[in-house]
Protein backbone atom coordinates (compact mmCIF):
# COMPACT_ATOMS: atom_id res chain seq x y z
CA UNK A 1 0.00 0.00 0.00
CA UNK A 2 1.51 3.67 -0.97
CA UNK A 3 3.03 5.64 2.64
CA UNK A 4 0.75 8.49 1.62
CA UNK A 5 -2.58 5.96 2.31
CA UNK A 6 -1.27 4.98 5.51
CA UNK A 7 -1.01 8.14 6.93
CA UNK A 8 -4.36 10.13 5.58
CA UNK A 9 -6.71 9.22 2.92
CA UNK A 10 -5.87 10.98 -0.18
CA UNK A 11 -8.77 13.26 -2.06
CA UNK A 12 -10.92 11.53 -4.46
CA UNK A 13 -11.78 12.64 -7.79
CA UNK A 14 -14.50 11.04 -9.83
CA UNK A 15 -14.28 11.76 -13.37
CA UNK A 16 -17.36 10.84 -15.91
CA UNK A 17 -16.55 11.01 -19.39
CA UNK A 18 -18.36 8.23 -22.35
CA UNK A 19 -14.66 8.60 -24.01
CA UNK A 20 -12.30 6.36 -22.95
CA UNK A 21 -9.18 8.45 -24.34
CA UNK A 22 -10.11 11.38 -22.45
CA UNK A 23 -10.26 9.52 -19.29
CA UNK A 24 -6.65 8.11 -20.16
CA UNK A 25 -5.87 12.04 -20.96
CA UNK A 26 -6.57 13.12 -17.43
CA UNK A 27 -5.03 10.06 -15.93
CA UNK A 28 -1.89 10.87 -17.12
CA UNK A 29 -2.15 14.59 -16.44
CA UNK A 30 -2.93 13.70 -12.90
CA UNK A 31 -0.16 10.90 -12.44
CA UNK A 32 1.88 12.77 -10.27
CA UNK A 33 -0.13 14.17 -7.62
CA UNK A 34 -1.22 13.19 -4.37
CA UNK A 35 -5.11 12.47 -5.80
CA UNK A 36 -7.54 9.31 -5.72
CA UNK A 37 -9.33 8.75 -9.08
CA UNK A 38 -12.09 7.18 -9.64
CA UNK A 39 -12.78 7.07 -13.75
CA UNK A 40 -16.16 6.55 -15.24
CA UNK A 41 -18.01 5.79 -18.60
CA UNK A 42 -21.03 4.69 -17.24
CA UNK A 43 -23.23 6.68 -15.37
CA UNK A 44 -24.44 4.49 -13.35
CA UNK A 45 -21.54 2.94 -11.78
CA UNK A 46 -20.37 6.35 -11.68
CA UNK A 47 -23.72 7.08 -8.90
CA UNK A 48 -22.64 3.88 -7.62
CA UNK A 49 -19.28 5.01 -6.59
CA UNK A 50 -20.42 8.37 -4.84
CA UNK A 51 -23.06 6.62 -2.92
CA UNK A 52 -19.65 3.80 -1.39
CA UNK A 53 -17.27 6.85 -1.16
CA UNK A 54 -16.45 10.21 0.55
CA UNK A 55 -15.75 12.19 -3.23
CA UNK A 56 -14.29 15.77 -3.08
CA UNK A 57 -14.56 16.92 -6.95
CA UNK A 58 -16.64 15.57 -9.54
CA UNK A 59 -15.53 16.03 -13.22
CA UNK A 60 -18.07 15.55 -15.85
CA UNK A 61 -18.45 15.89 -19.61
CA UNK A 62 -21.76 17.76 -20.65
CA UNK A 63 -22.59 15.94 -23.62
CA UNK A 64 -22.41 11.88 -24.12
CA UNK A 65 -23.75 10.32 -26.23
CA UNK A 66 -26.42 8.37 -23.48
CA UNK A 67 -26.71 10.85 -20.89
CA UNK A 68 -26.52 14.20 -20.09
CA UNK A 69 -23.38 15.87 -18.06
CA UNK A 70 -26.51 18.04 -16.17
CA UNK A 71 -28.56 15.57 -15.38
CA UNK A 72 -25.82 13.94 -13.83
CA UNK A 73 -24.55 16.83 -11.47
CA UNK A 74 -28.18 16.94 -10.51
CA UNK A 75 -27.90 13.34 -8.71
CA UNK A 76 -24.28 14.52 -7.71
CA UNK A 77 -25.87 17.36 -5.80
CA UNK A 78 -28.90 14.68 -4.49
CA UNK A 79 -25.96 11.97 -3.39
CA UNK A 80 -22.88 13.84 -2.69
CA UNK A 81 -23.90 17.66 -2.01
CA UNK A 82 -20.32 19.06 -0.51
CA UNK A 83 -18.48 17.55 -3.41
CA UNK A 84 -17.14 20.59 -6.32
CA UNK A 85 -18.35 19.96 -9.56
CA UNK A 86 -16.78 20.69 -12.36
CA UNK A 87 -18.56 20.71 -15.94
CA UNK A 88 -16.63 19.98 -19.51
CA UNK A 89 -17.16 20.51 -22.75
CA UNK A 90 -15.68 20.63 -26.10
CA UNK A 91 -18.87 22.87 -27.60
CA UNK A 92 -20.00 26.10 -27.27
CA UNK A 93 -23.01 26.07 -24.81
CA UNK A 94 -22.39 29.34 -22.52
CA UNK A 95 -26.25 29.71 -21.90
CA UNK A 96 -26.21 26.23 -20.24
CA UNK A 97 -22.99 26.90 -19.03
CA UNK A 98 -23.95 30.14 -17.31
CA UNK A 99 -27.47 28.85 -16.32
CA UNK A 100 -25.38 26.07 -14.72
CA UNK A 101 -23.06 28.39 -12.86
CA UNK A 102 -26.14 30.71 -11.53
CA UNK A 103 -27.96 27.80 -10.05
CA UNK A 104 -24.98 26.58 -8.22
CA UNK A 105 -25.96 23.29 -10.54
CA UNK A 106 -21.87 23.20 -10.74
CA UNK A 107 -18.95 24.99 -9.32
CA UNK A 108 -16.53 25.49 -12.34
CA UNK A 109 -16.43 25.18 -16.13
CA UNK A 110 -13.64 24.10 -18.44
CA UNK A 111 -13.26 24.08 -22.08
CA UNK A 112 -11.83 21.00 -24.25
CA UNK A 113 -9.39 20.74 -25.17
CA UNK A 114 -8.08 22.04 -22.00
CA UNK A 115 -4.49 23.64 -20.89
CA UNK A 116 -3.21 21.26 -18.69
CA UNK A 117 -1.35 23.69 -16.03
CA UNK A 118 -5.18 25.36 -16.00
CA UNK A 119 -7.17 22.04 -15.70
CA UNK A 120 -4.72 20.83 -13.15
CA UNK A 121 -4.35 24.28 -10.94
CA UNK A 122 -8.62 24.28 -10.87
CA UNK A 123 -8.79 20.81 -9.93
CA UNK A 124 -6.16 21.49 -6.78
CA UNK A 125 -7.79 24.63 -5.94
CA UNK A 126 -11.23 22.45 -5.74
CA UNK A 127 -9.91 19.78 -3.53
CA UNK A 128 -8.21 22.88 -1.21
CA UNK A 129 -11.55 24.97 -1.27
CA UNK A 130 -13.85 21.17 -0.26
CA UNK A 131 -10.82 20.69 2.11
CA UNK A 132 -11.21 24.04 3.84
CA UNK A 133 -15.10 24.21 4.04
CA UNK A 134 -15.41 20.73 5.55
CA UNK A 135 -12.89 21.68 8.36
CA UNK A 136 -14.71 24.94 8.88
CA UNK A 137 -18.13 22.65 9.22
CA UNK A 138 -16.32 20.59 11.94
CA UNK A 139 -15.33 23.73 13.56
CA UNK A 140 -18.66 25.26 13.76
CA UNK A 141 -19.92 21.96 15.50
CA UNK A 142 -17.95 23.01 18.68
CA UNK A 143 -19.86 26.32 18.76
CA UNK A 144 -22.58 24.14 20.50
CA UNK A 145 -20.31 22.90 22.45
CA UNK A 146 -17.75 26.21 24.00
CA UNK A 147 -17.52 24.58 27.45
CA UNK A 148 -16.00 21.81 26.10
CA UNK A 149 -12.85 21.35 28.90
CA UNK A 150 -9.02 22.42 28.04
CA UNK A 151 -6.82 19.71 25.89
CA UNK A 152 -4.67 17.37 28.38
CA UNK A 153 -1.64 19.50 30.26
CA UNK A 154 -0.23 15.62 31.77
CA UNK A 155 0.36 14.47 27.94
CA UNK A 156 3.38 17.32 27.41
CA UNK A 157 5.82 16.17 30.53
CA UNK A 158 5.04 12.41 29.78
CA UNK A 159 6.12 12.97 26.08
CA UNK A 160 9.06 14.62 26.97
CA UNK A 161 10.42 12.14 29.63
CA UNK A 162 9.32 9.48 27.25
CA UNK A 163 11.53 11.42 24.52
CA UNK A 164 14.12 11.48 26.66
CA UNK A 165 16.40 8.56 25.96
CA UNK A 166 17.91 8.40 29.53
CA UNK A 167 15.00 9.31 31.45
CA UNK A 168 14.42 5.72 33.97
CA UNK A 169 10.77 4.66 33.64
CA UNK A 170 11.20 5.10 37.63
CA UNK A 171 10.70 8.94 36.44
CA UNK A 172 7.59 8.28 34.66
CA UNK A 173 6.09 5.54 37.40
CA UNK A 174 6.35 8.16 40.33
CA UNK A 175 4.53 11.51 37.83
CA UNK A 176 1.67 8.97 37.51
CA UNK A 177 1.63 8.29 41.31
CA UNK A 178 1.17 11.77 42.15
CA UNK A 179 -2.48 11.30 40.71
CA UNK A 180 -4.26 8.71 42.70
CA UNK A 181 -7.34 8.62 40.61
CA UNK A 182 -5.53 8.09 37.85
CA UNK A 183 -3.28 5.14 39.28
CA UNK A 184 -6.82 3.52 40.52
CA UNK A 185 -8.04 3.39 37.23
CA UNK A 186 -4.97 2.62 35.44
CA UNK A 187 -4.61 -0.31 37.09
CA UNK A 188 -8.29 -1.45 36.78
CA UNK A 189 -7.69 -0.89 32.64
CA UNK A 190 -4.34 -3.04 33.08
CA UNK A 191 -6.53 -5.84 34.90
CA UNK A 192 -9.41 -6.06 32.88
CA UNK A 193 -7.25 -6.31 29.69
CA UNK A 194 -6.41 -10.12 28.72
CA UNK A 195 -3.77 -9.98 26.26
CA UNK A 196 -1.10 -12.36 26.78
CA UNK A 197 -1.41 -11.56 30.89
CA UNK A 198 -3.24 -14.16 33.23
CA UNK A 199 -2.53 -12.59 36.73
CA UNK A 200 -3.32 -9.83 38.62
CA UNK A 201 -1.54 -6.63 37.90
CA UNK A 202 -0.99 -4.91 41.61
CA UNK A 203 1.48 -1.76 40.96
CA UNK A 204 2.06 1.09 38.78
CA UNK A 205 5.37 -0.31 37.46
CA UNK A 206 3.30 -3.52 36.02
CA UNK A 207 1.23 -1.56 34.82
CA UNK A 208 3.47 0.59 32.52
CA UNK A 209 5.52 -2.30 31.43
CA UNK A 210 2.05 -4.11 30.92
CA UNK A 211 0.96 -0.87 28.54
CA UNK A 212 4.27 0.00 27.08
CA UNK A 213 6.40 2.57 27.88
CA UNK A 214 5.38 4.19 24.13
CA UNK A 215 1.89 3.79 24.64
CA UNK A 216 1.77 5.26 28.07
CA UNK A 217 1.50 8.98 27.62
CA UNK A 218 -1.41 8.34 24.70
CA UNK A 219 -3.43 5.96 27.96
CA UNK A 220 -3.04 8.62 31.12
CA UNK A 221 -3.70 11.31 28.11
CA UNK A 222 -7.10 9.58 27.35
CA UNK A 223 -7.87 8.69 30.79
CA UNK A 224 -7.02 12.99 31.80
CA UNK A 225 -9.58 13.83 28.64
CA UNK A 226 -12.36 11.92 30.17
CA UNK A 227 -11.59 12.66 33.78
CA UNK A 228 -12.07 16.25 32.63
CA UNK A 229 -15.62 15.43 31.65
CA UNK A 230 -16.41 14.01 35.45
CA UNK A 231 -17.38 17.11 37.39
CA UNK A 232 -20.32 17.75 34.56
CA UNK A 233 -21.58 14.06 34.22
CA UNK A 234 -25.30 13.87 35.19
CA UNK A 235 -25.59 11.02 38.17
CA UNK A 236 -27.50 8.81 36.50
CA UNK A 237 -24.90 8.92 33.62
CA UNK A 238 -21.95 8.14 35.97
CA UNK A 239 -21.67 4.40 35.44
CA UNK A 240 -22.36 4.84 31.59
CA UNK A 241 -19.48 7.67 31.49
CA UNK A 242 -17.15 5.10 33.56
CA UNK A 243 -17.76 2.24 31.46
CA UNK A 244 -17.18 4.24 28.25
CA UNK A 245 -13.60 5.22 29.64
CA UNK A 246 -12.67 1.80 30.44
CA UNK A 247 -13.70 0.34 27.35
CA UNK A 248 -12.10 2.83 25.07
CA UNK A 249 -8.82 1.90 26.85
CA UNK A 250 -9.18 -1.82 26.29
CA UNK A 251 -10.18 -1.30 22.36
CA UNK A 252 -7.25 0.68 22.47
CA UNK A 253 -4.77 -2.05 23.56
CA UNK A 254 -6.49 -4.26 21.11
CA UNK A 255 -5.72 -1.91 18.29
CA UNK A 256 -2.38 -1.94 19.91
CA UNK A 257 -2.16 -5.89 19.36
CA UNK A 258 -3.34 -5.77 15.85
CA UNK A 259 -1.00 -2.74 14.72
CA UNK A 260 1.78 -4.89 15.59
CA UNK A 261 1.02 -7.88 13.62
CA UNK A 262 -0.53 -5.45 10.67
CA UNK A 263 1.64 -5.32 7.58
CA UNK A 264 2.53 -2.15 6.34
CA UNK A 265 1.31 0.19 8.35
CA UNK A 266 4.12 2.92 9.76
CA UNK A 267 2.86 4.86 12.84
CA UNK A 268 1.28 2.09 14.92
CA UNK A 269 0.45 3.90 17.69
CA UNK A 270 -2.24 6.17 15.65
CA UNK A 271 -4.77 3.60 15.31
CA UNK A 272 -4.01 2.93 19.40
CA UNK A 273 -4.90 6.37 20.21
CA UNK A 274 -7.44 6.61 17.52
CA UNK A 275 -9.27 3.79 19.36
CA UNK A 276 -9.00 5.21 22.71
CA UNK A 277 -10.35 8.58 21.66
CA UNK A 278 -12.75 7.58 19.27
CA UNK A 279 -16.02 7.92 21.70
CA UNK A 280 -14.98 11.64 22.80
CA UNK A 281 -18.07 13.07 21.05
CA UNK A 282 -19.86 10.40 23.36
CA UNK A 283 -18.52 12.05 26.27
CA UNK A 284 -18.92 15.60 25.76
CA UNK A 285 -22.69 14.87 24.03
CA UNK A 286 -23.49 12.67 27.37
CA UNK A 287 -21.74 15.65 29.87
CA UNK A 288 -22.93 18.75 28.40
CA UNK A 289 -25.60 17.93 26.33
CA UNK A 290 -27.13 15.24 28.66
CA UNK A 291 -30.72 15.81 28.27
CA UNK A 292 -31.09 15.94 24.41
CA UNK A 293 -29.24 12.30 25.20
CA UNK A 294 -32.41 11.61 26.88
CA UNK A 295 -34.11 11.93 24.17
CA UNK A 296 -31.37 9.90 21.85
CA UNK A 297 -31.92 6.48 24.48
CA UNK A 298 -35.72 7.05 24.40
CA UNK A 299 -35.70 7.13 20.90
CA UNK A 300 -33.95 3.76 20.54
CA UNK A 301 -36.20 2.51 22.96
CA UNK A 302 -39.91 3.22 21.83
CA UNK A 303 -39.01 3.21 17.94
CA UNK A 304 -36.43 -0.17 18.48
CA UNK A 305 -33.96 1.76 16.05
CA UNK A 306 -29.92 1.50 15.92
CA UNK A 307 -27.70 3.95 17.79
CA UNK A 308 -26.98 5.18 14.22
CA UNK A 309 -30.99 5.58 13.40
CA UNK A 310 -31.47 7.47 16.69
CA UNK A 311 -28.15 9.96 16.79
CA UNK A 312 -29.66 10.96 12.97
CA UNK A 313 -33.05 11.34 14.36
CA UNK A 314 -32.09 13.59 17.49
CA UNK A 315 -28.56 15.28 16.31
CA UNK A 316 -28.98 15.31 12.91
CA UNK A 317 -25.67 15.06 10.21
CA UNK A 318 -23.78 16.04 13.86
CA UNK A 319 -22.51 12.81 14.55
CA UNK A 320 -20.53 11.67 17.30
CA UNK A 321 -17.09 11.12 15.48
CA UNK A 322 -17.57 14.47 13.86
CA UNK A 323 -17.64 15.94 17.32
CA UNK A 324 -14.90 14.06 18.25
CA UNK A 325 -13.14 14.78 15.62
CA UNK A 326 -13.44 18.53 16.06
CA UNK A 327 -12.37 18.24 19.68
CA UNK A 328 -9.30 16.43 19.04
CA UNK A 329 -8.67 18.98 16.06
CA UNK A 330 -9.05 21.82 18.60
CA UNK A 331 -6.80 19.98 21.10
CA UNK A 332 -3.71 19.95 18.57
CA UNK A 333 -4.18 16.31 17.94
CA UNK A 334 -2.27 14.99 14.87
CA UNK A 335 -3.96 15.22 11.72
CA UNK A 336 -3.89 11.48 11.22
CA UNK A 337 -5.52 10.66 14.68
CA UNK A 338 -8.22 13.44 14.07
CA UNK A 339 -8.92 11.67 10.48
CA UNK A 340 -9.13 8.57 12.13
CA UNK A 341 -11.46 9.76 14.69
CA UNK A 342 -13.72 11.07 12.28
CA UNK A 343 -14.22 8.25 9.81
CA UNK A 344 -14.07 5.20 12.77
CA UNK A 345 -18.03 4.45 11.52
CA UNK A 346 -17.54 4.57 7.67
CA UNK A 347 -19.16 2.14 5.79
CA UNK A 348 -16.19 1.58 3.69
CA UNK A 349 -13.26 2.13 5.49
CA UNK A 350 -10.41 3.38 3.11
CA UNK A 351 -7.17 3.14 5.04
CA UNK A 352 -5.39 0.56 7.48
CA UNK A 353 -5.60 2.97 10.56
CA UNK A 354 -9.73 3.18 10.09
CA UNK A 355 -9.58 -0.87 9.41
CA UNK A 356 -7.70 -1.75 12.32
CA UNK A 357 -10.05 0.93 14.34
CA UNK A 358 -12.76 -1.06 13.60
CA UNK A 359 -11.13 -4.17 14.03
CA UNK A 360 -10.68 -3.31 17.46
CA UNK A 361 -14.50 -2.13 18.39
CA UNK A 362 -15.85 -5.01 16.47
CA UNK A 363 -13.64 -7.59 18.95
CA UNK A 364 -13.96 -5.52 21.93
CA UNK A 365 -17.78 -5.68 21.49
CA UNK A 366 -19.64 -4.26 18.84
CA UNK A 367 -20.95 -0.80 19.45
CA UNK A 368 -23.90 -1.08 17.64
CA UNK A 369 -22.82 1.66 14.85
CA UNK A 370 -21.74 1.52 11.41
CA UNK A 371 -18.68 -0.27 10.21
CA UNK A 372 -17.47 -1.85 6.99
CA UNK A 373 -18.64 -5.25 6.66
CA UNK A 374 -16.35 -6.16 4.58
CA UNK A 375 -13.89 -6.91 7.84
CA UNK A 376 -16.27 -9.55 8.70
CA UNK A 377 -14.45 -12.20 6.38
CA UNK A 378 -11.48 -12.13 8.23
CA UNK A 379 -12.35 -11.71 11.41
CA UNK A 380 -11.96 -15.47 12.70
CA UNK A 381 -8.37 -14.84 11.28
CA UNK A 382 -7.58 -12.38 13.86
CA UNK A 383 -9.63 -13.75 16.67
CA UNK A 384 -6.72 -16.73 16.00
CA UNK A 385 -4.41 -13.83 15.77
CA UNK A 386 -5.18 -12.35 18.91
CA UNK A 387 -5.15 -16.04 21.03
CA UNK A 388 -9.37 -15.78 20.85
CA UNK A 389 -11.50 -18.63 20.51
CA UNK A 390 -13.39 -18.11 16.92
CA UNK A 391 -16.87 -18.26 18.66
CA UNK A 392 -15.64 -15.44 21.25
CA UNK A 393 -16.78 -12.14 19.76
CA UNK A 394 -15.35 -9.97 22.52
CA UNK A 395 -12.51 -10.12 24.89
CA UNK A 396 -13.55 -10.74 28.86
CA UNK A 397 -13.41 -8.92 31.52
CA UNK A 398 -10.66 -9.79 34.45
CA UNK A 399 -11.04 -10.49 38.05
Amino acid sequence: MAQFENKIDPHCILVLDDEEAILASIKSLFRKLPFKFRFFTSVNLAWQQLRTEEIDVVVSDLRMNENNGLEFMKEVVKIAPYAKRILMSGFEDKSIVVLALSTGLINHFIYKPWDDSEFVQLVSNCVESKAAASLREDKNILYEFSDIPSPPRFQDKLIQMLSDMNAPVTRIIEEIEMNPALVARLLRIANSVHLGIRKRVASIKEAVLFVGTEYIASVVTALEAFQSYSSRVPERYASLVEGLSEAAVKRAMIAKEISAKWYGIENKYIPHVASLLQDIGLFARICLRAEMYDAFLKTIDELKVSPRQAELKIFGNVTHERIGAAILDNWNFPSEIVDTVRKHHSEKATNDYVKIVQFATLLAGDDGYPFDESLLETMAEWQIKLGLPENEKSFDEGD
